[in-house]
């Protein structure tokens, strides 16, 4: 596919509703050349063309939308002990979702996993890309999970293995980057240039959008904000890095199960601990407004580090109520350098997919990268 193919496709994908005529217009190209692309395109079934709306005046107009079946891209997450992977299609959506459990954390075991989630995949057609998100550090140049605590591995050049053996290309990035590209995409963060998104989940971690591009750092470690020191007391909790008193080791969902069952031998999901909270039961408010105080101090690191337009919580702990979110508000105002602003602060209701849809615009945009 040539660079004039890529452009007038990238045209479609960019824009909700396009003709020939405006991809002839924006690409400075004649109606002729465009043209005779076009009707390529519809000729392989990569493209349709839908009347969407007919004047009383002039000519009706027809755009252009992209066929189902153009191309896929394989999306998959690695997710403490799942692997979830699925299709998805040029028009944004995933489909064919599935997952395999894994009854032991090692880099054998997950390898095998991987390698049998993707074979599960491979009867679909015009697989493009493989875009894999994954917790921990990840150099997404070369492709190699640098450190997942998650996978139980480190320096896994997961891009050379699975080209090597299954012939597609790869992309892999860390999943709190893959949350942020969704957002921008389609989220809150369509409307800011610069903004965090902070991922409360099993782990927590920070994507970082500036200059309406993804960040990374220089050595791929930006974001990794659950693993910022919180708590220095000799009691301090041991995080899944090795380090003691991390913020993930209290506001990650495990901790906070963990936590209830010490202090209250209660066996409680994530989600009822959050609707008891709701409801008003004591123990379980005072448990969330003590999570508040640490929420707030990721918040305000970044705050001073980057002075992002807004910044957009993530997780299941966006299902608590205003209560909880206003204690936030005030210790953050409270702590703030000039007292005359306030934190630009954001709820995105918690998705199951928000990764694996990460993943695939991350696929997208690399398809369309001229």
């Amino acid at each position: 596919m040539n660079n004039t193919e890529r452009s007038i496709l990238k045209q479609i994908y960019e824009n909700e509703k396009i003709s020939r005529k405006e991809i002839a217009t924006n690409l400075n190209l004649s109606k002729t050349i465009v043209g005779k692309y076009i009707n390529n395109f519809i000729k392989k079934n990569y493209l349709n063309e839908v009347l969407t709306h007919e004047g009383k005046i002039g000519k009706p107009k027809y755009n252009l939308f992209f066929n189902k079946n153009f191309k896929n891209i394989l999306v998959i997450q690695l997710k403490g002990s799942e692997v979830t992977g699925a299709m998805g299609n040029f028009q944004g959506n995933i489909f064919e979702k599935r997952t395999i459990y894994l009854n032991r954390l090692s880099k054998e075991n997950v390898l095998k996993s991987l390698f049998l989630l993707i074979e599960s995949f491979l009867n679909f057609e015009n697989i493009e890309i493989i875009s894999i998100g994954i917790k921990g550090v990840v150099n997404n140049k070369e492709g190699v999970s640098l450190l997942s605590v998650y996978s139980n591995w480190e320096n896994i050049n997961l891009k050379n293995i699975l080209e090597e053996k299954y012939k597609i290309f790869v992309l892999l990035n860390n999943g709190a980057n893959l949350m942020a590209l969704r957002e921008k995409k389609i989220g809150i963060g369509k409307k800011f240039n610069n903004f965090i998104i902070f991922n409360i989940d099993d782990g927590v971690g920070a994507g970082i959008i500036l200059d309406n591009k993804l960040y990374m750092g220089s050595k791929f470690e930006a974001g990794e904000i659950g693993h910022a020191p919180y708590n220095y007391s000799k009691d301090a909790l041991i995080c899944s890095c090795g380090n003691k008193g991390c913020l993930e080791t209290y506001l990650a969902n495990w901790q906070v199960i963990n936590r209830v069952k010490k202090e209250r031998n209660l066996s409680l999901t994530y989600e009822e601990i959050i609707q008891k909270a709701n409801n008003g039961e004591s123990y379980f408010r005072s448990l969330l407004f003590d999570l508040s105080k640490a929420i707030s101090h990721g918040i305000l690191w970044t705050e001073y580090l980057l002075n992002p337009e807004a910044i957009i919580i993530t997780g299941k702990i966006t299902e608590t109520q205003d209560f909880f979110w206003q204690e936030v508000r005030r210790t953050l105002n409270n702590n703030l350098l000039n007292k005359r602003k306030h934190i630009e602060l954001f709820l995105s209701k918690y998705d199951e997919n928000s990764i694996l849809e990460g993943a695939l615009y991350l696929g997208l945009e690399y398809f369309f990268k001229i």
